[in-house]
């Protein structure tokens, strides 16, 4: 079941954005002091600790062997490649296309990012786009293993494929997969934070 919640809040984040143009108050200045810097910093945290106390992580690092340890890797340099042709095919800048592909479906963190490093409109994108991924991924699964094989539909899964995408890729794949899936996803979750504000600086 696709989890509308995020949407949900980014539109009323938009609403009560829009609705506090023009208008002054305690709650509207409390508003312009949120620091993304901060809360990008509570996020990181929270995403070791989560990786960190998970004992299915470490249980499956043990078990990882040959190149299903390259497996995020593969993922990753799938996702920017995406990122590159959407610049081309689209017009999208590039530093912007390849900063939001390497969010790798993590669209809460992207978003973040990117408001931080360029503004609303580019957080908006990559929030969008991302969402959009998992929307598709969970959608499209049965199709991805059938045309890309089962390590394919792990690595498009990107980093949901430790939580959101994990039981469809199990349906569609097998159990088998799981424990590599849970792997690729977490270690994928771990390199979004430094991946997508260095190609967005570097590409800039």
């Amino acid at each position: 079941m696709v989890d509308l919640k995020p949407i949900v809040v980014f539109a009323l984040g938009v609403l009560a954005g829009r609705l506090s143009l023009g208008l002054e108050g305690p709650l509207v200045g409390w508003l312009g002091l949120i620091d993304v810097k901060s809360i990008l910093c509570a996020l990181f945290l929270a995403i070791g600790i989560e990786v960190g106390k998970d004992e299915r992580f470490w249980g499956y690092l043990r078990g990882i062997r040959g190149l299903a340890i390259l497996l995020p890797l593969f993922s990753l340099l799938g996702s920017m490649a995406g990122g590159v042709l959407s610049s081309l095919l689209l017009g999208v800048p590039l530093p912007l296309s390849l900063a939001s592909s390497a969010g790798s479906g993590y669209y809460s963190l992207t978003t973040l990012l990117l408001k931080e490093m360029a503004g609303p409109a580019e957080a908006t994108y990559g929030m969008v786009l991302n969402m959009a991924r998992e929307l598709m991924v969970i959608a499209l699964m049965p199709l991805l293993v059938r045309i890309f094989g089962k390590w394919g539909a792990v690595g498009a899964g990107g980093a949901t494929a430790m939580d959101t995408t994990l039981p469809f890729v199990v349906r569609s794949a097998g159990p088998e997969v799981a424990m590599f899936s849970f792997y690729s996803g977490a270690v994928i979750t771990l390199v979004v934070p430094l991946l997508v504000p260095f190609l967005y600086r570097f590409f800039s």
